[in-house]
């Protein structure tokens, strides 16, 4: 081939890839700015167990515990005679106020010490609010919480334990083989990602999504430009009388998607440790019959209940709840 004819073709491939390269960026951009949609302000949840939940009397031990980076996470601990730990995880733009009840209940009955962390950029933390530095910091705050355990707490067993967004958490964290591991994990009503069959349109209406500046995100992700991974892509719906201060209006982007499981098909069947996995009945986000199908491949390892008074907020004030877990750990 003559080597003026092959230098017209080089260059015009060239051409034809950076019009292409444009194209895909000013797309990303397009999407990325696209008009967020109007949050809505819903009331389709039975709130009623979260009332008076900051003036509630608990007898806990509030703590700061440093991680990795020196990043210090609020955490509240009921201790036990136990030599296990639950660290327990509260779901989406929330913090762990709702879940006092619960483990003050495990701790009094010496099930488990239980520590209940405000996750990074929630609740009673200092720094930026619904953000975190980068994808895959809160599996890394985990492993700091576990050490924490261990060695502050004298934990013989950890069991790993979350609701919601916190449960998608916990299996997005046993999921990896990489990460420090733990002897047990309970989820409660747990939020496996939008494509799963176990959730509802848009969990119910729990949040109104930035689709187009979600997938706008990701998109340029995909070239290695993540300097747009702050923006809020998720906002929740909750009633005003429900919000004070500690609670979260949206998330970034990769808060969004770190504080879920990575794919709920791949991650399900590497769980090789025991697992509980509890729903109600009433659930307002998620169909409840889908669990036990979607936990199938890892039924050798998870044991699903479905607790049929339970809503989606009051699963963790339930009694049945507590002998649920109860009798799955002392089995």
């Amino acid at each position: 081939m003559p080597k003026i004819l092959s230098s017209k073709i080089v260059k015009r491939v060239a051409l034809f890839l950076v019009i292409n390269i444009v194209l895909y960026i000013i797309a990303c951009f397009v999407l990325i700015y696209w008009p967020i949609p109007t949050k809505k302000n819903i009331e389709n949840y039975d709130y009623s167990s979260l009332k008076n939940k900051s003036v509630q009397s608990f007898f806990e031990e509030k703590t700061n515990i440093k991680t990795r980076d020196n990043y210090e996470i609020f955490s509240r601990v009921f201790q036990s005679k136990n030599t296990d730990v639950i660290i327990l995880i509260h779901g989406s733009g929330a913090e762990g106020r709702y879940l006092r009840t619960l483990g003050k209940s495990l701790a009094d009955l010496n099930i488990a010490t239980v520590l209940i962390p405000d996750l990074r950029g929630h609740g009673e933390n200092q720094g930026a609010r619904g953000d975190i530095d980068f994808i895959g910091q809160l599996e890394n705050d985990i492993e700091d919480l576990i050490e924490f355990s261990k060695k502050q707490l004298g934990a013989q067993r950890v069991i790993l334990a979350g609701h919601s967004s916190g449960g998608g958490l916990v299996l997005r964290y046993i999921a990896n083989a990489q990460n420090l591991k733990v002897d047990k994990a309970i989820m409660l009503s747990p939020y496996l990602g939008h494509e799963c069959p176990t959730v509802k349109p848009n969990s119910g209406n729990w949040v109104t999504v930035a689709i187009k500046r979600w997938v706008g995100i990701s998109m340029i992700n995909r070239i290695g430009i993540t300097k747009f991974d702050a923006l809020p892509v998720l906002f929740f719906n909750r009633p005003e009388a429900y919000n004070d201060k500690l609670q979260l209006a949206s998330y970034s982007y990769r808060m969004a998607v770190n504080f879920a499981p990575k794919n709920y098909k791949e991650d399900i069947p590497k769980i090789n440790i025991p697992a509980l996995v509890l729903v109600g009945g009433k659930d307002e986000s998620f169909y409840p019959e889908q669990f036990k199908v979607v936990f199938a491949p890892a039924q050798n390892y998870v044991k699903t209940e479905i607790l049929e008074n339970a809503n989606h907020l009051d699963i963790v004030k339930k009694e049945e709840t507590v002998k649920q877990i109860i009798k799955w750990i002392n089995n």
